[in-house]
């Protein structure tokens, strides 16, 4: 929308909303609120590592959500990631960088991403996200549920993690943990809160995730769930959810912990209790089993029945309607 098409408009419309009818008024304020999100720049950086299997239908899905450009950080990539972002290029405002080392500096290749949307692509709101991660506006445009909290800095929401029926087709699985079981309940039903393979439905989760301005930025911290900002003021968004692909299947789920593993040596000390737990059913060769204790049809119906776990086919619904994913 141009700036001359709306001072017109405005123009025109002013006169008309002293009349006893409101609609006037509603129609101008409509249409300075759409030229607002028109001309908000929002960037998504991602840093990823031998993500082939989603970085396209991530950024694509971002895409029609209202992301005006992406910078991507490739970290030691050994896949097709590389290819598929440089194939991406053709289609979508996107910059690359490649990355070789071997350590793991998160917070300071993500800052840098947030100074280069900033600085270089005149940037007002950034999303630092994971490449399994699926950020929806109930609004269907990302821009215009943010621009509902400018009277912060930033907007905080949780992550709602899939409850996976190990589908190769892990984006169509709609089970997801919405409510977190409380401990009364959980005795009621003879389930073991001490058990490791419970802990993703019972302990209600700490990863959060912010979305921040530019203007009033200075540091990210490490893996995007707190960010240093000048007159802090952090608002929980109702109007975007946030869904977390942190276990996809039985395969990734391998990966995944093949990924801990490497990981702990460069950083020991740094994980939770599951990842050493993973990391250990890993070592001993029993990571199956383990695998079908904390993911398995009769968990999923008690989830379900009670409540934690409920059905939601928003994202896939999106995806399809959009032709990301078939």
């Amino acid at each position: 929308m141009q700036k001359k098409e709306v001072i017109i408009k405005t123009l025109k419309l002013f006169p008309l909303c002293f009349q006893k009818s409101g609609k006037y008024r509603i129609e101008l304020k409509n249409l300075l609120k759409e030229y607002k999100i028109s001309k908000t720049k929002l960037v998504m950086t991602l840093l990823v590592k031998d993500e082939e299997d989603i970085i396209e239908t991530n950024i694509r899905f971002h895409y029609a959500m209202g992301v005006d450009r992406f910078i991507v950080t490739v970290h030691n990539s050994s896949d097709r990631t590389l290819d598929i972002l440089k194939n991406l290029k053709n289609d979508i405002p996107l910059e690359i960088i490649e990355l070789k080392s071997d350590g793991y500096f998160q917070d300071i290749w993500v800052d840098k991403m947030i100074r280069l949307a900033r600085d270089k692509y005149k940037a007002d709101w950034v999303i630092n996200a994971d490449a399994d991660e699926f950020y929806y506006s109930r609004d269907f445009d990302l821009k215009k549920s943010i621009l509902k909290y400018t009277a912060g800095n930033v907007i905080i929401l949780p992550s709602i993690c899939p409850y996976p029926d190990d589908r190769e087709d892990y984006l169509s699985c709609p089970y997801f943990i919405t409510n977190f079981m409380p401990e009364y309940l959980a005795k009621d039903l003879n389930i073991d809160i001490n058990l490791p393979e419970n802990s993703h439905f019972l302990i209600e989760s700490s990863c959060k995730k912010v979305i921040h301005n530019t203007k009033d930025y200075i540091k990210i911290k490490m893996g995007n769930h707190v960010v240093q900002m000048r007159r802090k003021k952090v608002i929980p968004s109702e109007d975007i959810k946030l869904y977390h692909f942190t276990v996809r299947n039985y395969t990734y789920y391998v990966k995944k912990a093949k990924n801990y593993l490497e990981s702990s040596k460069l950083m020991p000390g740094a994980n939770g209790e599951h990842v050493k737990k993973m990391i250990d059913e890993l070592k001993n060769g029993t990571l199956r089993e383990y695998y079908n204790k904390r993911y398995n049809p009769e968990k999923l119906a008690l989830l379900l029945e009670n409540g934690v776990v409920t059905k939601d086919y928003s994202l896939i619904n999106f995806l399809r309607h959009f032709n990301i994913i078939h």
